[in-house]
């Protein structure tokens, strides 16, 4: 169930989404399907592997909306919201089994959503190229079913900043974006554990290549490779009902997209 502060945060996104759309002005809305990549490794502090997940783009797909409220020709408002779903294998242990990594194969449910509010601009370099910068805030949820009574939710909100360079050429548009997420107050539940894990820090490192083409002045085209690094340090001590100890270990993952979609604009 999603808690009072998450509510109050996702009600805050639709309250800005329909004030600008209730403004008479230029705005486009993108939809566009995602396909999604994951390699994602635990390790314990010596820096052994404990588990790993993995998938294919088709393994993990959705959709993402995106809604722009244009300022003027260099300056937006942009809401984001993005859901993945789908499998990866895994490749670990049982808890305290003490058999290693490999010692079980099995398959995870995963469920991703990613929300963002952020204000973006651009000034033009030279002919046909624009500098671009933004600001924003956001909210990650991941959840990761690995048994029927084994399932993890990490969840956190960030500060998302982000510079890039935009080439022109007739109807068609190339940028590169790099953005950097800080969370904020990042945290792990799971089965049995009635204490949240308080995580050190849970951070992103991602680049795009974002490509639109203009088919007309209200239809483009837009296809888009995404990198994302994402770093999660190990979390505070939390003990179940019985007075075990546990923790969640430090973790790496190396995710790309590949997202294809129509921008209708008004």
């Amino acid at each position: 169930m999603v808690g009072i502060k998450n509510k109050f945060f996702l009600f805050f996104f639709i309250f800005c989404a329909n004030y600008l759309v209730a403004q008479e002005s230029h705005g486009e809305y993108q939809i566009s399907f995602v396909g999604f990549q994951m390699d994602y490794c635990e390790y314990d502090r010596e820096g052994v592997l404990l588990d790993s997940e993995k998938s294919n783009f088709t393994d993990i797909t959705g959709a993402e909306l995106q809604y722009r409220y244009f300022l003027d020709d260099f300056s937006n408002f942009a809401l984001n919201i993005m859901e993945i779903e789908g499998n990866t294998e895994y490749i670990g242990s049982y808890i305290g089994s003490g058999t290693g990594y490999g010692s079980v194969v099995s398959t995870t449910s995963n469920i991703i959503r990613d929300i963002s509010l952020g204000y973006n601009a651009k000034n033009l370099l030279s002919f046909k190229i624009m500098v671009l910068s933004g600001l924003g805030i956001g909210y990650r949820y991941w959840q990761r079913k690995l048994s029927s009574t084994q399932v993890e939710v990490y969840e956190w909100y960030s500060l998302r900043a982000n510079v890039g360079i935009q080439f022109m050429h007739k109807n068609l548009t190339a940028s590169f974006i790099a953005e950097y997420q800080h969370g904020i107050k990042p945290t792990m539940r799971a089965t049995g554990i009635a204490d949240d894990y308080e995580l050190s820090s849970a951070n992103i490192t991602k680049l795009s290549l974002p490509i639109r083409y203009m088919i007309s002045n209200n239809i483009d085209l837009t296809c888009a490779y995404v990198f994302e690094y994402q770093k999660i340090k190990e979390s505070d001590v939390v003990f179940d009902s019985i007075g075990n100890g546990y923790i969640e270990p430090d973790s790496t993952a190396y995710n790309q997209y590949l997202k294809v979609g129509i921008v209708f604009k008004y």
